[in-house]
């Protein structure tokens, strides 16, 4: 058994569908899979991971030096399951992938940080274990980070911020966010509020 990892990526289009973090979990569904023949970020992680998404150059996203998202994988399952299971019914992100192919999996997670067009600045993370730039530029992913520094990240984003959705996407609000009852509460340490996550 592997330790585990945390992988860093860019959001180039953060419209609210990839992640997806709406009805008290954040999935990954459409997004960081294989199409090269290469395993990418979907087929390599596992429970217990952590997914870091910061922002990019697009319009659609939160400019570089940006956290937009954060996710602790809680579960992993195949893409046709999160198609079919009533559990995950009316998902935004529950449609099939173009063509036929299925064999692609879904995280899912319970522990997330959706920031979006709030977008925290990475600036504010431990470096103290960080031998690199936790974010990505460019394609594909990296996961060279030390059990140090995800055990130091882990401590800071759980201290600094509450669980759930703290901002709308950066491409403006999408219909299956506008459809939910969103109800903000004030949180510890933060002048900002936040949405409940079993509300949004």
């Amino acid at each position: 058994m592997r330790t585990r990892w945390l992988f860093s990526y860019v959001v180039d289009h953060d419209e609210g569908y990839s992640p997806n973090p709406v009805g008290g979990i954040c999935t990954l569904a459409h997004c960081k899979f294989s199409q090269s023949g290469r395993r990418n970020l979907v087929e390599m992680a596992e429970i217990g991971d952590w997914i870091v998404g910061t922002g990019g150059k697009s319009a659609y996203s939160a400019g570089h030096g940006r956290l937009i998202y954060a996710m602790r994988v809680t579960d992993k399952i195949p893409l046709r399951t999160y198609l079919t299971v009533r559990q995950y019914a009316g998902r935004a992100d529950r449609f099939p992938p173009a063509g036929s192919d299925q064999d692609r999996f879904t995280l899912v997670s319970n522990d997330f940080y959706y920031f979006g067009r709030n977008a925290v600045a990475i600036a504010g993370i431990p470096t103290g274990h960080l031998n690199h730039p936790i974010d990505k530029r460019g394609p594909g992913h990296r996961h060279d980070f030390s059990e140090a520094f995800i055990a130091d990240f882990e401590e800071w984003i759980k201290r600094e911020f509450s669980i759930g959705v703290h901002g709308e996407p950066c491409a403006g609000l999408p219909p299956h966010f506008r459809s939910r009852p969103r109800r903000c509460v004030p949180i510890r340490r933060r002048p900002r509020t936040i949405c409940n996550p079993k509300l949004c």
